[in-house]
């Protein structure tokens, strides 16, 4: 806002200055007598087009005379007027958050059972603006069962999922995402799960991960017991000369290094790899991330193309619905979640009513992944399937223990 104070003889006077200097959208603030002469207080709104305008058009005429137009006159800092024009934006605050609390009682009078469930919502965690769109399809003649019963079917309807196909066609599949959210214990989970269904010899790891020593270990230890490769490279461009010899229905699985969100490279991952080999990235996000924090890591991974999202550490998240509230305002759709640190058996495929049931603070419990247990014939025998954990396996100080593993398939890409 653009403040100044006249003195004019009288107020025709004033005006005539107020409109020469501002324009005919200025507004007089305030006047007064002083000394003999009347002062008054006019204030234009930022973006107001008559002093600019004005300025414009004495600069084009000043540059037809072949003058040097003059500059804007310099107007000292007045308190007064400072004080004034912090007095109308605080005033101009006010009158917004009341007019909002005054809409928001409206509507909850009008609607109680809509407003309790709201409510209940915001007690979860989920934001305002998404409490207050699923309690809108409350209808005032339900019953509260009825109504959280239909809010919960519309949560669950509006969490996006993720296909994964890439697992059954093969080819090369990165996990991405900031340090810290589980990437390479993701990576060994989905390599476990090939194995369980495809054999040993349809997975390959691969680590760019020179940074970390405990996560190649992790992975070295893992590869040794599912006896499956893990190659370590040093730079991208080794990858391509890996795609180049990967075959059809065989998965590449690369384990990447951490990034904050500040430092994100922006050269593609698998750029120069043949068109013939499939690629996709999927981005590795924690739940136990505080919203703002998860805003910043997804805007940030947007340069890698992820095509779907990992959840993981649901166990170590207080409130799902602050997590849930960020998901949703996103297009990136989920394809597996994680609540706990077995590696086979605390990871699944998304469960849209599982998620839902734990973000409103329900009892819940992930489905059963239809063939999660395996049974393999050994020489006219049944084998017995993965072993039980193995507690300090790989890295002493990693948090996931690792999983004895008994390779499922003696043919190449078998399936049972």
């Amino acid at each position: 806002m653009n403040v100044r104070r006249y003195r004019a003889r009288d107020m025709r006077d004033a005006m005539r200055q107020v409109r020469e200097q501002q324009g005919e959208d200025a507004v007089i603030l305030s006047s007064r007598r002083v000394e003999g002469m009347l002062e008054v207080v006019a204030a234009l709104e930022d973006g107001s087009p008559g002093e600019e305008t004005r300025h414009q058009e004495a600069v084009m005429d000043a540059g037809i005379r072949g003058q040097a137009p003059a500059s804007k006159a310099a107007w000292p800092a007045d308190p007064e007027i400072g004080a004034m024009r912090q007095e109308l934006r605080d005033l101009r605050s006010l009158l917004t958050r009341q007019n909002a609390d005054n809409e928001a009682a409206r509507w909850a009078a009008r609607h109680p059972l809509a407003a309790e469930c709201k409510a209940r919502l915001v007690d979860c965690g989920f934001s305002e603006a998404l409490a207050r769109s699923l309690a809108g399809s409350i209808l005032d003649d339900s019953t509260p069962e009825q109504a959280w019963e239909r809010l919960r079917a519309r949560l669950s309807g509006a969490i996006a999922t993720a296909g994964t196909s890439i697992l059954d066609e093969g080819g090369m599949l990165a996990m991405a995402g900031p340090t810290g959210v589980g990437k390479t214990t993701t990576l060994a989970r989905i390599a476990l799960r090939q194995i369980r269904r495809m054999g040993a010899d349809s997975v390959t790891l691969v680590t760019l991960d020179s940074q970390r020593i405990g996560a190649t270990r992790q992975l070295q230890a893992f590869a040794q017991m599912a006896g499956t490769q893990l190659r370590v490279l040093s730079h991208r461009r080794e990858l391509r000369e890996l795609a180049a010899r990967a075959e059809a229905g065989h998965l590449i699985l690369v384990d990447t290094a951490g990034q904050a969100p500040r430092a994100v490279a922006d050269e593609p991952l698998f750029q120069g790899v043949p068109e013939g080999v499939r690629t996709e990235t999927w981005l590795v996000v924690s739940a136990a991330t505080q919203g703002m924090a998860l805003r910043r890591v997804l805007e940030a991974f947007r340069v890698t193309e992820p095509a779907a999202l990992v959840l993981t550490k649901l166990d170590e998240t207080e409130q799902l619905g602050e997590t849930l509230s960020v998901l949703l305002d996103q297009h990136l759709g989920l394809s597996f979640v994680s609540n706990g640190q077995r590696i086979g058996e605390d990871f699944h495929r998304v469960d849209t009513g599982y998620l839902t049931r734990l973000a409103l603070q329900e009892r819940a419990s992930p489905d059963a992944e239809v063939g999660e247990e395996w049974e393999v014939r050994n020489q006219g025998s049944r084998a017995t399937p993965a072993g039980r954990m193995v507690p300090g396996a790989g890295n002493p100080g990693d948090n996931a223990a690792l999983e004895m593993i008994r390779p499922v398939g003696k043919g190449r890409y078998a399936t049972h």
